[in-house]
C-alpha cells in the first residue's frame, strides 16, 4: 500500500516527519535537528569531491579535501517561493563556495562552484548580517568564473 500523506493526520504527520529525521541521522546524511537541507548538501559535496565533513567546532568550512577548504550552502526550490539567497558566510576559513539547489522533493538541479576570491569580489561584507550573502541570479550562473557542477551521481550514491 502506498504511503499516502493526504490519509494521515497532523501529529501522524508530525511522527512521520520525526522518524524520517532520526533515520537520516541514524544513517549518518544530517547531523543537526535543523532543516535538513544543509546537511544533505554537504554529504554530497563531501561525496563528490571525496572530502571529510567538517565538525561543528571549527568554523568557516563544511568539506575538507586534500587541497582545499569548501563551504556548502544550499537552497530547496519549491513552487511559489522565489527565494535567491544563501545564508550568509561569516567566516574566510575556505577556499571555494559550493553551492547545492535541490527541487521540492530534495533532487539536486543544480551545482555551482565558485573560489572565495570571486565571491568575495561579488558580495560585500553586510555589516548587518555579519557575513556575506550570495544571491543566486542568472548573471551568477553564467559568471565564466563559476563551475557549474554535475553532483547527480555523489547524490545517488548517499542515496538522495
Amino acid at each position: 500500500m502506498p504511503y499516502e500523506p493526504a490519509d494521515r493526520s497532523v501529529p501522524e504527520l508530525l511522527r512521520d516527519w520525526a522518524a524520517i529525521m532520526r533515520e537520516l541521522r541514524s544513517k549518518g546524511i544530517i547531523r543537526t535537528n535543523n532543516n535538513p537541507v544543509g546537511d544533505i548538501a554537504e554529504a554530497i559535496v563531501a561525496e563528490h569531491y571525496g572530502g571529510e565533513r567538517g565538525s561543528f567546532a571549527q568554523a568557516g568550512w563544511d568539506v575538507k579535501t586534500e587541497h582545499e577548504y569548501l563551504q556548502v550552502k544550499a537552497m530547496r526550490q519549491v513552487p511559489g517561493a522565489k527565494r535567491r539567497t544563501l545564508s550568509p558566510i561569516r567566516d574566510s576559513n575556505y577556499t571555494a563556495v559550493v553551492i547545492v539547489i535541490f527541487d521540492e522533493d530534495f533532487v539536486v538541479t543544480e551545482g555551482l562552484r565558485m573560489s572565495r576570491t570571486l565571491v568575495e569580489a561579488l558580495f560585500p561584507h553586510r555589516a548587518h548580517v555579519n557575513g556575506r550573502v550570495i544571491t543566486v541570479t542568472q548573471a551568477l550562473r553564467e559568471h565564466r568564473d563559476v563551475e557549474k557542477l554535475d553532483l547527480s551521481a555523489a547524490a545517488q550514491r548517499i542515496g538522495t
